[in-house]
């Protein structure tokens, strides 16, 4: 359960600072970059996670605790920066 409860304070923490910034930027860059950073910054991880972590099994248990919390903020930041930019637009 310690992972579980981890996994959603980072997402709830870093969705909050996403939306943030993305009210600081959503004048100053184009659509197309914001949706486009937003996709990669959504799947990267993802891949990056399901390759090396899953596949190849390169990490201690440590580590891929650390890197899997990374990659929850990094898609998290990703997919609501997108959802909220996409939104924002129409």
């Amino acid at each position: 359960t310690s992972i579980v409860f981890d996994m959603s304070l980072t997402y709830i923490v870093v969705a909050l600072l996403a939306v943030i910034l993305n009210n600081v930027l959503v004048e100053r860059l184009s659509m197309h970059t914001r949706i486009t950073v937003g996709y990669i910054l959504a799947l990267g991880p993802l891949i990056f996670v399901s390759v090396f972590d899953v596949w190849l099994e390169k990490f201690t248990t440590k580590e891929a605790y650390v890197i899997n919390l990374l990659s929850v903020g990094v898609v998290a930041f990703g997919c609501t920066g997108r959802l909220f930019l996409t939104l924002n637009s129409f």
